[in-house]
């Protein structure tokens, strides 16, 4: 056979394997969106029956004094966003749980990488750590309030008390599952010990820390939260024990929402950031149903 043929068919096959795998590709990639879709579609419908069955129960089964409605907590929320009631505060809650959340993830990173590079480091600190963490929070707010007085710093030490430990824990067990064939592989081939570390262990360790990170973004805005409801004149959490003395419910609500709509938006934050980091890492579910 000429060689011109046998290029020319080489060609081809070529071609038709590269149209096979494109193929194979929009069909993912059309079976993703498909399953995002659904996705969304059933948080909608979750949502919305929810609100039914809580519009349907006010009033009925339920004091509306104790549960408020659907649409009065709507009302609540337009007229405290319109008249800058709750920006005034929620822009102090949200430094506060920010500076928390900010300071609880460096700190719980970096101790659990000091730990590991010390010797049984982990063994000898972990009765230590176990043990404040098992400390309740809130009998330690009041404390805190007395020794770091009634501003910003409190809150930021509550916030960032719930996020260390959980980041620190999270972090060492990700360091722990590193292959360690491939760790002693790594060494083999001459890297240094701060080469093996960050471009192997940390970044295996990576998908457990950003676990961590958004466990505890509602850890940081509870412990911001909790520091306002001990002392402060100032921040929704002050807010809601302010509607709460004065039985409005829907201005209740309507705080929780924007703690909760910012929660959110900080979790995708999040989200995004660990697919770009670790965007080695599969997308497609490891179990349960496709």
């Amino acid at each position: 056979m000429p060689a011109r043929e046998r290029h020319a068919q080489a060609h081809e096959a070529w071609a038709r394997e590269q149209s096979l795998l494109l193929d194979e590709e929009r069909r993912s990639a059309g079976h993703r969106r498909s399953r995002t879709l659904r996705v969304f579609a059933l948080r909608i419908g979750v949502l919305a029956g929810f609100l039914v069955l809580w519009s349907a129960a006010s009033g009925r089964l339920i004091d509306s004094l104790f549960v408020s409605d659907p649409i009065s907590v709507a009302r609540s929320f337009i007229q405290i966003s319109l008249d800058g009631t709750l920006w005034w505060h929620l822009r102090i809650t949200l430094l506060e749980m920010t500076l928390g959340y900010i300071l609880g993830v460096a700190v719980g990173v970096g101790l659990a990488i000091v730990v590991s590079l010390i010797w049984r480091g982990e063994q000898i600190v972990r009765p230590l750590m176990l043990g404040v963490f098992a400390i309740p929070k809130v009998a330690l707010a009041p404390l805190v309030i007395v020794w770091f007085g009634i501003y910003l710093l409190p809150k930021v030490i509550l916030a960032a008390s719930l996020v260390l430990f959980i980041v620190y824990f999270s972090t060492l067990a990700g360091f722990a599952a590193v292959n360690r064939d491939l760790v002693a592989s790594v060494r083999v081939m001459g890297a240094s010990r701060a080469a093996l570390f960050l471009k192997l262990i940390l970044p295996s360790a990576a998908p457990y820390i950003f676990s961590a990170m958004r466990i505890t973004l509602p850890g940081a805005l509870i412990g911001a939260i909790i520091g306002e409801f001990v002392s402060s004149n100032r921040g929704v959490g002050f807010l809601i024990a302010y509607a709460s003395s004065r039985y409005d419910t829907a201005q209740v609500f309507a705080a929780i929402l924007s703690l909760l709509m910012f929660s959110l938006i900080l979790n995708a934050i999040v989200s995004r950031l660990e697919k770009y980091v670790a965007r080695w890492r599969s997308e497609e579910p490891q179990w349960g149903p496709a």
